[in-house]
């Protein structure tokens, strides 16, 4: 299960790349680093952090990724009136999270004599969630390697430098207050969506910061499901996505696997999660709602691969 904010802690599951002089895809904002940019009205999830949308960038595949992490933080951070050491901290933990990536490579494909990559990139994401007193700013790192390390020693200094999540998790473990985790996921950019892991840090903002005043879009109901409908297949999970809603507007439900089904009753959505717990969040927060539901749905993949 995706940690909470209020159960959150250490979470954890489970060739050469070319360089940022060889024209990869480093860095560069989605539609431009991938030309993909779709036609049509932009969604939610494409909107500004403020409008609540997500941020989303590709990492190098070298040893930059972790100066373009501290600089992707402070780009999608900015105008949210975030105090100085607040932001700080989260540049130092996005710039170890993204560290992490330079062991995560193996599912890395490429396209053409110039070896571009187009899916399975380490991806950074940014996006706000919860609102008033609770708002928080969630930073994770995205790769497409099935498993990781997140449960190193508690103090820093006694992980071995050669342990994927060592030293590094250990520093977003202490400056992040314990609000960080790992969970399975799904790409955001690339040809394909691609399986994998996303690590994640959450930091809670002041409330006389102008970001904890920030509403999020009011959706109806059925446009919140549309949302989040196009969220997962856009994250690849639509083969099999079969929508019901009921004649009086009351209740929709999603049905994305045999283990896995959303309903929308009014203005929340609810789902039961791997283990077995019912989620239920308040259709506000549709990025990471889909986030927690995709989680759910590779955890289910994991135990029984005959689902994907």
């Amino acid at each position: 299960m995706l940690p909470s904010p209020a159960g959150s802690g250490r979470n954890g599951r489970g060739g050469s790349a070319p360089s940022t002089a060889d024209g990869g895809l480093l860095g560069a904002p989605v539609a431009e680093a991938l030309d993909i940019l779709p036609d049509g009205p932009v969604r939610l999830q494409d909107t500004s952090v403020r409008a609540g949308g997500c941020f989303v960038r590709a990492l190098p595949l070298d040893r930059t990724c972790s100066a373009a992490a501290r600089r992707f933080f402070r780009e999608a951070v900015a105008g949210l009136d975030l105090p100085g050491d607040m932001v700080h901290d989260g540049v130092t933990m996005a710039s170890e999270l993204a560290a992490n990536t330079l062991h995560a490579h193996a599912n890395v494909e490429y396209s053409g004599s110039n070896r571009r990559p187009v899916s399975g990139i380490p991806e950074f994401w940014l996006y706000l969630r919860g609102c008033g007193a609770r708002s928080e700013v969630v930073c994770k790192v995205f790769d497409s390697e099935p498993g990781w390390a997140v449960d190193a020693q508690a103090q820093p200094g006694k992980a071995p430098l050669e342990q994927v999540g060592g030293r590094g998790l250990q520093v977003v473990a202490a400056l992040s207050a314990g609000e960080w985790g790992g969970h399975p996921s799904r790409g955001r950019m690339g040809a394909w969506k691609v399986p994998g892991k996303a690590v994640w840090f959450a930091l809670r903002i002041p409330p006389g910061a102008e970001a904890a005043r920030y509403g999020r879009p009011e959706l109806s109901p059925e446009q919140a499901v549309d949302e989040l409908e196009a969220m997962l297949i856009d994250r690849g999970l639509g083969g099999r996505i079969v929508r019901v809603e009921e004649p009086a507007g009351d209740l929709s439900v999603l049905s994305i696997s045999r283990h896995l089904t959303v309903w929308r009753h009014g203005k929340t959505l609810s789902w039961r999660a791997h283990a077995g717990e019912y989620q239920q969040m308040y259709v506000a927060d549709l990025v990471d709602i889909a986030e927690q539901i995709i989680c759910a749905h590779e955890e289910a993949v994991l135990a029984d691969p005959a689902i994907a």
